[in-house]
């Protein structure tokens, strides 16, 4: 009987130390090691509405494939880097974040602004995620839009390395097939027609604007001085489908 009740005391002690062991930011690595959409609860003790926002991110997580729970008490002094990382200090709560499966932070919205389909609106398709990590990384980004059988997709292509050379670790590529369905979305916040005859290339600055759109094969020094150059004004049209600012938040 001893051992039965010291082994219950080891299994209880275990689940604690393991409890106490979790986090945010471990949760949110393991998510991005399993591919998974996480959803980020951000909350403080006390705060109304809580279990309301936990229900609905599990509602909408029944519409996402292999998607995650992360919650993030503010207040805990383990969590600060993820407050400050995503500028959580003066924010309302409950929040609830999106991190798409890439781990880069696509979107949020207040909870009590939240329903399943605004939050789907937010999980970016794979190319898109791809380019938001750029652009929070600094970066400018060449998005080359084409199908396989396009003759002159190796002529874009081809012109989008070469900028990329030219402005070194500065610039990178993102290639978008016209026909893969996940990208659709993306493709129409991009203002593409999918039933384009030749390739499409965007150019955006590392502000986040379109700062150029080029069909078929493109001279070089023109997607390079696309990618320096600022749009005046406040964010046109972005490449991530947003309009409240021009500069990504920088990790």
């Amino acid at each position: 009987m001893f051992n039965g009740v010291l082994r219950s005391v080891l299994i209880a002690s275990a689940a604690m130390a393991s409890l106490a062991q979790a986090s945010p930011a471990r949760d949110l690595e393991a998510a991005v090691q399993r591919d998974q959409v996480a959803f980020i609860l951000v909350t403080e003790p006390g705060a109304p509405g809580t279990e309301q926002a936990r229900l609905l991110i599990r509602q909408t997580m029944n519409r996402v494939d292999n998607s995650a729970l992360v919650e993030l008490d503010r207040s805990n002094s383990a969590n600060a880097g993820l407050v400050a990382k995503f500028r959580l200090a003066g924010a309302p709560v409950p929040l609830i974040l999106v991190a798409a499966r890439n781990g880069v932070l696509a979107g949020g919205l207040p909870a009590a602004d939240a329903t399943p389909d605004k939050l789907l609106a937010v999980v970016p398709s794979p190319k898109k995620a791809e380019v938001i990590q750029l652009l929070q990384a600094g970066k400018a980004v060449f998005i080359a839009i084409s199908r396989k059988s396009m003759s002159a997709r190796a002529g874009a292509t081809s012109a989008c390395a070469a900028a990329c050379a030219q402005l070194k670790d500065q610039g990178a590529t993102v290639g978008i097939d016209l026909d893969d369905p996940r990208e659709a979305e993306f493709l129409a916040q991009l203002s593409v027609d999918r039933a384009a005859k030749e390739p499409v290339t965007l150019v955006v600055n590392p502000q986040g604007q379109i700062a150029g759109t080029y069909a078929g094969a493109t001279d070089v020094a023109s997607l390079v001085q696309a990618a320096t150059r600022r749009v005046g004004g406040c964010c046109p049209s972005t490449a991530q489908g947003g309009s409240q600012s021009c500069a990504p938040a920088k990790k």
